[in-house]
């Protein structure tokens, strides 16, 4: 009978103990969450601080999504990535336990999550040598750029030419055929652009020196593939085949200056592999409840160089917290969210979301409101908001900056890059960072995205954690507000308005040139403009509830907005063909309507009784032909959609 008594005694004891335990975890839980929320309050409190007519252009939705974010929780993530991962090519187990990690939890926010598989043609660097062999001798440190044509073991030897920023510009006064060419690393053109460029110059191999100021220690790493994702029989001719290094920036100056006093003869070694590797792409879809079908593309590569914290740790960890909050006030989301965390980004120049582009087009073309790319969220030393993007989504992007920001910032056209596969199949793309003043931005040698990028020296400190806080919260209520505007937030005349601009440039660009025509493009781009504000009437009678059918009115709306950005993204930004990717910072894109604007500068340079200026003139008529059709493709939607509106009236 006592032992009974004493065991029920020790029974009531470890469970009075295990009471009292879970009590003391609940109350722990509550209190971290409560400071948690406080935290976020604060950040959300500073932000209208900083900007006073923040908390009145938020909605109640936003607003709840805002104040549930956790720095701190975006942090830890990119800890891991930063110091537990570190560099992660493709590939390697590095990217592969990333990718795990991510899936891992985006499944615990209860998104649908999976690693995409797929081969992408990879690249690893392995072994680079230089010396200066004339006028003096002089060994420098240099490592191989990827996917560039490796040189025999004895290397090559040639005189070295200064080319500047290495564009077609800077070209004009050289000789470079069979010589070695240095170059100054900036995004003006790229690192492929610059090797094509190259290539197409007649050098024999290409020398890249850093960015940043003279004593930075860092030699960027890199890849020269230009081809954009994966190449096809056609474009696989069209990789550099070159021989590519990267030096430090004092290594380049020295050798800038020693070839602005006469000959210059180096010798350099270069070896990278060429292989094809499996891709781990994670990929998370968290559902919409009004429109779950129309989804909003949010992605940043996750493949990065060196420690990984700017590019891209920083941007992988925001998509993380933004995933968790988002998912916990789904009930409150119209459109579905797609996170893509894209593989192959850094060397296959691309193959993960060109591969997402490729196996996804239907649902892409259809009902793809926005592709959202997060990269170099937070940088130390940056100030200024810049945004890039296309015309028709500009004033969409410059509303959300100065809500959250107090002040529009800067707004640039996207160029090709930084994971810009969507111009083909016509999604808006939208980005987003703070950059660097003019001034800072010279006195680092144009060093856009920081010093320290795709090296060692990218570590977490080079984040300035309440910039970092900002854009997690500018990103939240971008995000939020094109899952739930009921019209896309499409500004077809600022679409339009390029158009015209493209046509009139190239107008100009051909004055005098007889056989070109170019009027009968421009009424058709006329009649787009009296198409568009047709719908535009439509769009503010429905705002004033003037249309009976206001859900039938705004599917219709939605998607003619969608179908004409469609049609007309391909021939403004594109050489290639839409269902194709230009190269890497192609030169071309920018320049009013590439397909037009081949032709012209060709003829320009001919006389019209030479067998060549007929040769362009047909391509010119035959692409003239095309451009029209798409804008009339364009009319034809938005003619349909108005007879349609006026019959809702």
């Amino acid at each position: 009978m006592k032992k009974s008594i004493l065991v029920c005694l020790t029974l009531l004891t470890v469970l009075a103990f295990a009471v009292s335990a879970i009590e003391q975890s609940k109350d722990q839980n509550g209190r971290r969450k409560a400071i948690e929320k406080t935290t976020a309050q604060a950040a959300l409190t500073e932000i209208e601080r900083k900007n006073p007519n923040a908390s009145a252009q938020l909605s109640a939705v936003e607003k709840e999504i805002e104040a549930d974010l956790s720095v701190d929780k975006a942090y830890k993530h990119m800890t891991f990535l930063v110091e537990e991962v570190g560099q992660r090519l493709a590939g390697t187990k590095s990217i592969a336990k990333a990718a795990h990690y991510i899936r891992k939890e985006l499944e615990g926010y209860g998104l649908d999550a999976r690693i995409d598989r797929f081969y992408m043609y990879h690249s690893y660097p392995e072994y680079a040598a230089l010396k200066v062999i004339y006028p003096e001798d002089r060994a420098i440190e240099a490592k191989p750029c990827c996917h560039i044509l490796s040189t025999l073991e004895e290397g090559l030897t040639g005189e070295l030419v200064y080319a500047g920023a290495g564009g077609y510009e800077d070209y004009e006064s050289l000789q470079v055929k069979d010589k070695i060419v240095l170059v100054d690393m900036t995004w003006a053109p790229p690192r492929p652009e610059k090797a094509r460029i190259a290539l197409e110059k007649g050098a024999k191999a290409l020398v890249i020196m850093n960015w940043g100021t003279s004593d930075n220690p860092v030699i960027q790493m890199g890849a020269i593939k230009s081809v954009w994702g994966n190449p096809t029989p056609e474009s696989f001719k069209q990789i550099p085949q070159i021989p590519v290094i990267s030096i430090t920036r004092a290594s380049g100056e020295y050798l800038k200056e020693l070839c602005s006093k006469g000959k210059v003869k180096v010798w350099l070694r270069a070896e990278a592999t060429r292989e094809w590797v499996l891709a781990n792409q994670p990929i998370g879809t968290l559902y919409g409840t009004e429109r779950p079908e129309e989804f909003v593309l949010v992605g940043g590569h996750l493949e990065a160089w060196g420690k990984t914290a700017i590019c891209n740790s920083s941007g992988n960890s925001q998509i993380l917290e933004l995933a968790r909050v988002l998912a916990k006030h789904k009930d409150k989301l119209k459109r579905s969210i797609v996170f893509g965390f894209w593989d192959g980004h850094e060397i296959a120049e691309a193959a993960g979301s060109t591969y997402y582009v490729d196996t996804n087009w239907d649902k892409l073309a259809q009902h793809c409101i926005a592709y959202v790319n997060i990269d170099n969220p937070g940088i130390v030393g940056t100030s200024i908001p810049k945004s890039s993007g296309v015309p028709e989504v500009r004033e969409f992007q410059k509303s959300v900056v100065k809500d959250v920001w107090g002040e529009e910032g800067d707004w640039s056209m996207a160029y090709k890059g930084g994971d810009e596969s969507f111009l083909g199949v016509g999604v808006p793309y939208i980005g987003f960072s703070t950059g660097y003043t003019p001034e800072e931005l010279e006195r680092l040698n144009w060093a856009s995205l920081s010093p320290w990028l795709h090296s060692e020296a990218d570590t977490l400190d080079k984040i300035d954690k309440k910039l970092y806080e900002k854009h997690l919260h500018f990103f939240a209520v971008l995000i939020t507000r094109l899952c739930n505007s009921e019209m896309v937030p499409y500004d077809l005349s600022a679409l339009v308005g390029v158009s015209k601009s493209h046509v009139e440039s190239l107008k100009e660009l051909s004055e005098g040139i007889k056989p070109i025509e170019l009027n009968s493009l421009m009424a058709k781009v006329q009649q787009l403009e009296s198409a568009v504000q047709s719908l535009n009437k439509y769009k503010e009678e429905m705002q004033a509830h003037q249309i009976g059918s206001e859900k039938e009115a705004i599917d219709l709306i939605n998607e003619a907005s969608i179908r004409v950005s469609r049609e007309l993204s391909p021939i403004l930004w594109m050489e290639a063909d839409k269902y194709n990717q230009d190269p890497y910072g192609y030169y071309l894109v920018g320049k009013p309507i590439p397909k037009l604007y081949i032709p012209i500068t060709n003829m320009r340079k001919l006389k019209e009784n030479q067998e060549e200026f007929h040769l362009w003139h047909t391509q010119f008529i035959r692409e003239r032909n095309r451009v029209s059709n798409a804008i009339g493709n364009a009319i034809g939607h938005l003619t349909l959609t108005t007879k349609l509106l006026e019959e809702l009236k």
